[in-house]
């Protein structure tokens, strides 16, 4: 098999070869069953993923982190032009996001992956930091993100408990936003448009981001 019909299995199959599996399919599998989506197309069709006696409810936090972790592992893997830091890179490359709503997803991946939480603290705590939220996550909202109003943004204040400050996420937009990067990676590869980033090429490829059994 040549690099370029590893990474297209890599990419598009889970079964990479016989013992050898893509994480990163993987990953998008089982965010697909997490979520309640088609296995094949991840359409959101609301399918209640069973276990024993009891059901997983799809809009658990453990279904979009994992679909974040995705945009952690194509940022990290895949570009189309520079090195820009994993999740960012995903956003700035495989979608048309403005900066602020990168930032904001940014801010929403580190707040669930760090503490299973909604509140996010930058480390530069200025002012105006794109990157300081207190979010809600909405299965209603049928936008990817609702800011509050410039006069009623979330200070860092953490008496502050007034939905008005808070920054909405829509779940389902946000599952759709991921499903829509995937879909564009793929685009770019028969296209012809993307290379590994990873220092280590294809082997650092093969050892980090596949899974023998």
């Amino acid at each position: 098999m040549s690099d370029n019909e590893f990474i297209e299995k890599f990419i598009t199959s889970e079964k990479i070869e016989e013992n050898r599996f893509s994480c990163l399919k993987t990953a998008l599998n089982d965010a697909r069953k997490l979520t309640g989506r088609n296995l094949e197309s991840g359409n959101y069709e609301l399918k209640i993923f069973e276990n024993n006696d009891t059901t997983f409810d799809p809009h658990s936090f453990i279904g979009i982190i994992n679909y974040l972790l995705i945009l952690d592992m194509i940022g990290e893997i895949f570009t189309t032009r520079n090195k820009i830091n994993k999740i960012y890179k995903a956003l700035k490359e495989f979608s048309s996001l403005t900066d602020r709503d990168i930032d904001t997803v940014v801010s929403l991946r580190n707040s669930l992956a760090h503490n299973y939480g909604l509140i996010n603290i930058p480390d530069n705590q200025n002012k105006n930091s794109t990157q300081r939220h207190k979010f809600i996550i909405s299965t209603s909202l049928s936008i990817l993100i609702e800011y509050p109003l410039s006069t009623n943004k979330w200070n860092g204040d953490y008496a502050d408990k007034s939905e008005s400050s808070s920054t909405k996420i829509g779940y389902i937009e946000l599952c759709n936003l991921v499903e829509a990067v995937y879909a564009d990676l793929i685009s770019k590869l028969e296209n012809n448009l993307i290379v590994i980033s990873l220092n280590g090429g294809i082997e650092e490829l093969k050892s980090r981001f596949t899974i023998r059994h």
